[in-house]
Formats: structure tokens, C-alpha cells, sequence
């Protein structure tokens, strides 16, 4: 696993990027996926270069498993711990949906996530989003 310490720096690091749909390019655009790409690239970690095409609409019941199936081959997922700063978080946005959103979680209460219309930001890890989680991981070494 790699430190939380390095994981976060790396995260912040992406804040300001625009978003943009299936990019994974600090300061020139990324989605939420690109995000997590992009930081795990940066910290060593062996990630795929390319994805399949993907919706960039959550709603989307086509995507399957997909993005938690590609998490469990690629991340360490934590099980039932409490989730801790430079974990990868997954979300699904309505309990009937699949897994389909992600960020990097920097402190106990808070996260950095590619939001489209805002970038990529630093916002609450609250309650609406806890209730969201679907699993958490660490990039392995």
C-alpha cells in the first residue's frame, strides 16, 4: 500500500483541473475515473492506459460493474474498516444503479472528485456522500 501521506499530496496536487469526459491529464482536463488514474500513475502504480468507452451520466444502467469489477483487479479493496485519507472512494448515486463515481479521500471529512461543471475539487466527505459509498481501496505498491 502506498503511504496516505504521498497519495493525498498527489490528489491536490489535481485540484483546479477541469473536468473532461474520459481524460486523465493534470491541469488539462480529467473525469473522475482520470482522476484516480492519472494520481495512481503518478505514485507508481501500474493502471491501465486505456478504458473502454463509458457514459459520462451516472444514470447509465448499461455500465454494469464495470468501474467496482475494474477496482477490485486494479486497487486493494479495505473491506469494512473505516475509510482513511489516500483511499479511493466508490460511489453509486441511487441505490438501484451501479457503481459509477469516484474520488480520493484527503482527510477524515473530506475528498478531491472530477465534478463536470466544476473541475476537479475538494468538497465534504459528509453524510449524503457516506451513504453513497459502495467500497474503498488503496493503490497497491
Amino acid at each position: 500500500m502506498i503511504e496516505s501521506e504521498k497519495v493525498v499530496a498527489a490528489a491536490k496536487e489535481w485540484l483546479g483541473t477541469p473536468y473532461l469526459h474520459q481524460a486523465a491529464k493534470k491541469n488539462l482536463g480529467c473525469d473522475c475515473l482520470g482522476l484516480i488514474l492519472g494520481v495512481g500513475r503518478e505514485l507508481g502504480v501500474d493502471l491501465p492506459r486505456t478504458v473502454p468507452p463509458y457514459s459520462a451520466s451516472w444514470r447509465d444502467p448499461q455500465a454494469g460493474t464495470l468501474l467496482q469489477d475494474r477496482a477490485d483487479h486494479y486497487l486493494q479493496r479495505q473491506g469494512d474498516r473505516t475509510p482513511r485519507a489516500g483511499d479511493v472512494l466508490l460511489f453509486r448515486m441511487r441505490r438501484d444503479l451501479p457503481a459509477k463515481h469516484c474520488a480520493i479521500l484527503i482527510a477524515p471529512d473530506q475528498m478531491i472528485h472530477a465534478q463536470e461543471g466544476a473541475g476537479t475539487i475538494q468538497l465534504a466527505f459528509d453524510a449524503p456522500w457516506q451513504r453513497r459509498l459502495v467500497a474503498h481501496y488503496t493503490f497497491p505498491n
